[in-house]
């Protein structure tokens, strides 16, 4: 009588071809990973040229009865924001900076932190360094109101969707 057999494996075979495809996947990621920091011809854009959709006449209200408003970096390139406002006219008066203080010669990294007491921006690494609540002394960014949404140009160009300035 036969007797039938299986499906005969080669264990060293098998071993040999799990170890070739293993290293030729290892080696397609190594080189795609080399080749992707290799070059300046790709230039990644994380996030909008500028920051909307907030409402004006809303947020000019919250800034009267609360003071400034930050915003974190969402992006992750450690460049949080305030947002001012003077004024009764919400189209009008605004003031977007950037809210990290130029370095010291240390090279430490510090924000500018609100004082509502006093009404102005103090340095939290020297607190005798201050900014008025326009936050003139600080990086400035450009903004616009359009159709009553405050826009602030958080990449350092006004977006070309904005309207011409005045």
């Amino acid at each position: 009588m036969t007797v039938a057999r299986g499906v005969r494996i080669d264990v060293r075979r098998a071993l040999a071809i799990a170890v070739m495809g293993l290293a030729g996947a290892v080696g397609t990621l190594v080189l795609m990973l080399w080749l992707a920091g290799s070059t300046s011809l790709v230039e990644v854009k994380l996030g909008d040229a500028d920051f909307r959709g907030m409402d004006a006449a809303r947020l000019s209200a919250e800034i009267a009865d609360n003071g400034p408003v930050p915003f974190p970096d969402l992006a992750g390139r450690e460049r949080p924001l305030w947002l001012t406002h003077a004024g009764d006219d919400p189209s009008t008066g605004w003031a977007a900076f950037f809210a990290t203080v130029p370095p010291t010669s240390d090279g430490q990294t510090c924000l500018a932190r609100w004082d509502g007491a006093s009404s102005v921006f103090v340095d939290s690494c020297d607190p005798t360094t201050t900014w008025p609540p326009d936050g003139h002394g600080l990086a400035q960014l450009d903004w616009q109101v359009v159709d009553g949404e405050l826009r602030v140009a958080v990449s350092g160009t006004r977006p070309a969707d904005w309207e011409a300035r005045p």
